[in-house]
């Protein structure tokens, strides 16, 4: 996770712990929001990469060293020649599925499981956005120093409401909870307000 977040800007690439801690605390609510789905999406990516390169098949997989590569994010190598590319989307609404698939039909999509179920034709990544999700907030609450970047993660990790709210349109639904829902249960179970408005940044990147 913290290599994910080091990846997500250039002058984060041999940051310490408290750097990163610093950068983060100090960001704007608005740029928090790109930074959450931003290093999610890295950490996906991470993940993803030393799974297949732990199974033992010989092929290998190697990232972009741009995190931006238009169009594919990790290829596959054979003594040297590449034999696949594909794309990674750590995503909760199928919306981004319907873009890869117009602007890149002849790049396959690998997805989060939630969305990979939905879609016949959309590879899973052995890795839920849910999961994701809850080590991003986890990471973020690790690092030292007090911010409300750390509240944020605190409340969604104590919210049982929350939780319920993810699980149950999930779970029954195959849908992914409005805005409006999730911080009205916030507001429900009294986090505060500087949590509420977080939350509320936050959403637009994670949802």
């Amino acid at each position: 996770m913290l290599d994910a977040l080091r990846r997500s800007a250039g002058h984060l690439s041999d940051a310490s712990i408290n750097d990163l801690a610093c950068f983060v605390r100090d960001m704007r609510p608005e740029q928090l929001r790109g930074l959450a789905s931003n290093v999610k999406g890295i950490y996906h990516e991470l993940l993803f990469m030393h799974a297949a390169n732990s199974n033992g098949d010989g092929i290998e997989a190697r990232l972009f060293e741009a995190t931006n590569h238009p169009g594919e994010d990790v290829e596959f190598v054979v003594d040297g020649e590449v034999i696949r590319e594909l794309q990674l989307k750590a995503i909760a609404s199928p919306s981004a599925v319907y873009e890869h698939l117009a602007r890149y039909p002849e790049i396959d999509l690998v997805t989060t499981s939630e969305i990979a179920e939905r879609f016949p034709n959309v590879e899973c990544s052995g890795f839920t956005n849910a999961g994701l999700d809850r080590t991003v907030g986890g990471a973020i609450d690790d690092l030292p120093g007090d911010s409300w970047v750390q509240e944020v993660a605190e409340g969604l990790g104590t919210s049982a409401l929350a939780s319920a709210a993810f699980s149950a349109a999930k779970v029954l639904r195959g849908e992914t909870p409005s805005r409006q829902l999730l911080v009205s249960t916030t507001k429900d179970v009294a986090l505060g307000g500087v949590t509420v408005i977080a939350l509320d940044a936050i959403l637009d990147g994670l949802l």
